[in-house]
C-alpha cells in the first residue's frame, strides 16, 4: 500500500512539474475560492453571534400591582421562577424602578406626590420564540398590573419579537444555502481547472484505460494531484486573510490580533479554527474536484 501511494504521488508531483502554467492556475483557482469561501465564512459566524446577542436582549417585564403585599410579591415571583421556558430573572422594587427611570427622563417624576411605578419582574426567557407561552401561562395571575397599555400586566411585544425571529430564521437559511452554494461552485471551478491537466494527458488515460489499468489507478495520481493543489492554494489563502486580518481589519477596529470582532464585542469563528477548516476544505474540494472531472475521461 505505501509503496503504491509513493508511486502515485511520484506521478502526481511528475504531472505538476511537467504542466507548470495549469497546476499555477489551479492553485491561484483554490486560493481565489478558498479566500471568498473564509470570508464569507467569518462573515456568516458574526451575523450569527450578533443575531444570539439579540435574541438575549429580547427579555420582557411583569409589572406588579400597586396594591401588593410582600406575601404576594414573593408569590408572583415563585410563580415566574416555576414556569417553563424562564430562563431567569430580575426583580425590581418600586423605588429601583423610580431611580432606573430617573436617569432616562430626569426629574421629572419629583413634581408627582407619590411614585407612580410598579415593582416589576424583568422576565430572561430560554428563547425568544417562548415569550408567548410564559405570558399565556402567567396572565391568568392575581398580581399583575393591568391598564390599557399592559392589558395583561406584561410589556410584551411579541409582533416585533416574531417579526425579528423571522428575519433571523431567514438570514440563517439564506446565509446556509448560499455556503452549499459557493461549496458546490467551488468544487466546480477547481474541477474545471483541473479539467485543463487531464485534458492534456487524455491520451495517455485512454492507453492506461485500453491495456487494463483501472479506474482507481489511473485515477489515484490526479486525485493526489488535485489534493495537492487544494493544500496550496488553501495555506496561501489562509496567509493571505490572516495578513488582511492584521493589517487592515484589526487596525481599522482597532481590536487585538485573537478572534475575529466587532467594536461591539461580537466574535466569529477564531483564525486558528478558520484556517483548519479552510486548508480541510481546500484539500477536499481540490480531491473532489480532480475526481470528479476524470470521470468523463475513463469512460472510453
Amino acid at each position: 500500500m505505501n509503496h503504491k501511494f509513493k508511486f502515485f504521488s511520484l506521478e502526481a508531483l511528475r504531472s505538476i512539474r511537467g504542466n507548470a502554467a495549469v497546476s499555477f492556475a489551479a492553485t491561484a483557482t483554490v486560493l481565489i475560492a478558498i479566500a471568498t469561501l473564509g470570508i464569507f465564512l467569518a462573515i456568516f459566524f458574526w451575523s450569527q453571534n450578533l443575531i444570539d446577542s439579540q435574541k438575549s436582549k429580547l427579555d420582557f417585564q411583569a409589572f406588579i400591582k400597586l396594591d401588593a403585599t410582600d406575601a404576594e410579591i414573593n408569590q408572583a415571583i415563585a410563580a415566574v421562577k416555576a414556569t417553563p421556558h424562564v430562563k431567569g430573572i430580575e426583580f425590581k422594587t418600586r423605588a429601583q424602578v423610580l431611580t432606573d427611570a430617573r436617569k432616562e427622563m430626569g426629574d421629572v417624576f419629583d413634581l408627582l406626590p407619590s411614585n407612580p411605578l410598579p415593582a416589576t419582574i424583568v422576565i430572561k426567557p430560554d428563547d425568544p420564540a417562548n415569550n408567548e407561552a410564559i405570558v399565556n401561562s402567567l396572565k391568568s395571575l392575581p398580581y399583575w398590573l393591568k391598564d390599557e397599555t399592559t392589558p395583561t400586566g406584561f410589556s410584551l411585544d411579541q409582533q416585533t419579537t416574531r417579526q425579528f425571529l423571522s428575519a433571523a430564521r431567514i438570514l440563517s437559511w439564506g446565509a446556509g444555502g448560499l455556503m452549499v452554494l459557493l461549496v458546490v461552485a467551488a468544487i466546480l471551478l477547481i474541477g474545471n481547472t483541473i479539467r485543463l491537466s487531464i485534458f492534456a494527458r487524455r491520451r495517455e488515460v485512454e492507453v492506461m484505460r485500453l491495456v487494463g489499468a483501472t479506474n482507481w489507478f489511473i485515477r489515484w495520481p490526479f486525485v493526489i494531484e488535485g489534493l495537492i493543489f487544494g493544500l496550496f492554494g488553501a495555506i496561501a489563502a489562509v496567509i493571505l486573510l490572516f495578513a488582511t486580518k492584521v493589517l487592515i481589519v484589526d487596525r481599522v477596529l482597532d481590536i487585538g490580533t485573537s478572534p475575529l470582532q466587532t467594536s461591539a464585542g461580537d466574535t466569529t469563528i477564531s483564525m486558528n479554527v478558520l484556517a483548519i477548516v479552510l486548508i480541510v476544505a481546500g484539500a477536499v474540494m481540490g480531491a473532489l474536484g480532480s475526481g470528479i472531472t476524470l470521470r468523463r475521461f475513463l469512460k472510453v
